[in-house]
């Protein structure tokens, strides 16, 4: 799979840096505890590690401690993040500008966080992944819910301003991965909208109802209201 078929000009320009200046570092520590979550509850010690699509590598900074046995390589084709994450360069954490698909490396673990909706061909990509790797971690954004598509707006910016070309629900999501040659080992729900709430009133507000509602029902939660993303640890078949 070559670099070009993950729309790299968009993440190469100005544009998306001008809407994204952080590169999202702020949610690394967050994400990167939902990783390792779900790879202690299931056991996984990798001894190799890569992250695809990993920015400034804020998220493998907080993997290399929490695995410490771990040798951590983070891909990024955006300049602008690669330059970043070279300030978090450890014996045990390095950076490569560019794609691991393009060599005959093989990984314990490879993960996309937050990246297969940026693709152009999310079957590609993650059949690619499943090429150089055992086991995978995706987290998925489940941008396709009912009150996302009802107003509309919101599925417009998430195009826009953060650059998502697909839209997923957990049985799209789940389905995607499983078409690809990959089984389902563990996946949970991550509540962005709730843990995530502090940055406005109007988010801290929306978030109790729902919390009330998702420990009542939570897939008809996430399908209805959204606010929610996928985590998902897979195996190669």
């Amino acid at each position: 799979m070559s670099t070009s078929s993950i729309n790299s000009e968009r993440y190469s320009g100005a544009d998306y840096l001008a809407e994204n200046p952080t590169w999202h570092e702020e949610d690394a520590p967050w994400k990167a505890g939902h990783i390792a979550r779900i790879l202690r509850a299931n056991a996984v010690d990798p001894q190799s590690l890569c992250e695809v699509g990993c920015g400034t590598g804020a998220i493998l900074e907080v993997l290399a401690r929490d695995f410490p046995a771990a040798a951590i390589e983070g891909f990024e084709i955006a300049p602008a993040a690669y330059e970043r994450s070279l300030q978090r360069t450890s014996p045990r954490l390095s950076f490569t500008l560019g794609s691991p698909f393009e060599s005959d490396r093989r990984f314990d673990l490879c993960m996309a966080i937050d990246v297969i909706e940026h693709v152009e061909a999310p079957f590609d990509f993650v059949r690619a992944m499943k090429a150089i790797s055992d086991r995978q971690v995706f987290h998925i954004p489940l941008d396709m819910n009912a009150l996302a598509v009802g107003r509309g707006w919101v599925l417009e910016e998430a195009r826009e301003k953060i650059g998502h070309l697909h839209y997923f629900d957990r049985s799209s999501a789940l389905a995607l991965l499983r078409e690809c040659g990959l089984d389902i080992v563990d996946s949970f729900y991550t509540p962005w909208a709730i843990d995530q709430s502090g940055k406005t009133w109007k988010k801290r507000l929306a978030a109790y109802p729902r919390r009330i509602a998702f420990s009542l029902a939570p897939h008809a939660t996430v399908r209805m209201i959204g606010g929610w993303s996928l985590m998902v640890l897979t195996r190669s078949r």
